[in-house]
């Protein structure tokens, strides 16, 4: 398969916009998501074209420093799924 071609369901971490797209599709369109921005499994921020990254995990974590034990629930269910991508982007 060639770079760019995977469809997975985007999910904005911040306003909870979710869009079936490929990869290519959603980094034309703006969209901070693996495998074009980032690598999957790693936290970076999972945004759609209209959101920033103040309020996202990878904020809450590398520049709050919030402990992961620390985190609310919105920022867990978010690692887990980052945690279980590719498959759990799957549409």
């Amino acid at each position: 398969m060639k770079r760019g071609e995977i469809v997975l369901k985007h999910i904005c971490e911040n306003c909870g916009k979710e869009e079936v797209l490929s990869a290519q599709e959603a980094y034309y369109k703006g969209w901070n998501y693996p495998p074009i921005m980032g690598c999957f499994k790693s936290v970076s921020p999972r945004t759609c074209e209209n959101c920033g990254i103040k309020t996202t995990l990878w904020w809450e974590l590398k520049v709050n420093k919030r402990p992961v034990e620390q985190l609310s629930e919105k920022y867990l269910q978010t690692l887990k799924r980052i945690w279980g991508e590719p498959e759990s982007a799957l549409p």
